[in-house]
């Protein structure tokens, strides 16, 4: 790992209080890098900040409702301006999993024929746009520095037939439809994305990130080289990496 990536690598990680986006938050800080987290509530902000207590100043944190849009516009244009930039975006802003007495109050975990219009809605507006809001504000400024890569966690859902798992499954393929799509524009400013599925540890998010960017680095590399020793190899490596980054886990 280069030096840069051990100490100036800037995270955006979005329901940072729990999961998988609570295990990046800490592994980052661990090796030294710096992290803008998103939680639900200012409860979730304490809890996060006495956690990292040692590490307040590579650690910035908001509570936002991901939903709305122009907060978080507002925290990523924050994020940004605290740090400098912002390189890996773990994007897991999807709704909490419905409470077991759900299918019985009637909402979002009924069955599809009796799902209430607002019940859906307001799922959607999570499952969907939570994650293309945060997509919206983090492209242009990862564009801009022509570097970057946005992981979008899509999670595990239930199957088929259990409460919620309609609009689950439907959040879903939207969010993975989209980010395939947005990964086809985002190659030629030199920006990744990625679609993970199940239940990553930080591990293998952090590795994600550290490979994408090594590829990046070889094939600039190659770039630099002489046209007639390089062309076959850069481009082979260039349709790769584009075809890499709507893989599902």
């Amino acid at each position: 790992m280069t030096s840069t990536a051990r100490s100036g690598r800037v995270w955006f990680v979005t329901t940072a209080g729990h999961g998988a986006g609570r295990a990046v938050t800490a592994a980052a800080l661990a090796r030294g890098e710096r992290v803008a987290a998103v939680v639900p509530d200012e409860a979730a902000r304490d809890r996060l900040l006495a956690r990292h207590d040692e590490h307040r100043r590579r650690l910035f944190v908001r509570a936002l409702d991901v939903a709305d849009n122009w907060s978080v516009n507002a925290t990523v244009c924050a994020a940004a301006d605290r740090f400098g930039r912002l390189d890996a975006i773990v994007n897991d802003a999807r709704p909490p999993r419905p409470a077991p007495a759900a299918e019985a109050a009637g909402d979002s975990a009924a069955p599809v024929g009796w799902i209430p219009e607002a019940a859906a809605r307001a799922r959607m507006e999570a499952a969907f746009f939570g994650p293309l809001w945060v997509a919206q504000a983090v492209l242009p400024v990862l564009y801009e520095q022509r570097s970057g890569h946005l992981l979008q966690l899509c999670g595990s859902v239930g199957p088929p037939g259990a409460p919620g798992a309609a609009l689950d499954r439907a959040g879903t393929c939207a969010v993975v439809a989209l980010s395939r799509a947005a990964a086809c524009e985002s190659a030629r400013f030199g920006v990744d994305i990625s679609v993970v599925g199940g239940r990553p540890d930080a591990g293998s998010l952090l590795r994600l990130v550290d490979g994408a960017a090594a590829r990046r680095r070889e094939a600039a590399s190659s770039a630099s080289a002489p046209a007639s020793a390089s062309a076959a190899t850069s481009a082979s490596t260039s349709a790769a990496s584009v075809a890499g980054h709507g893989a599902a886990a």
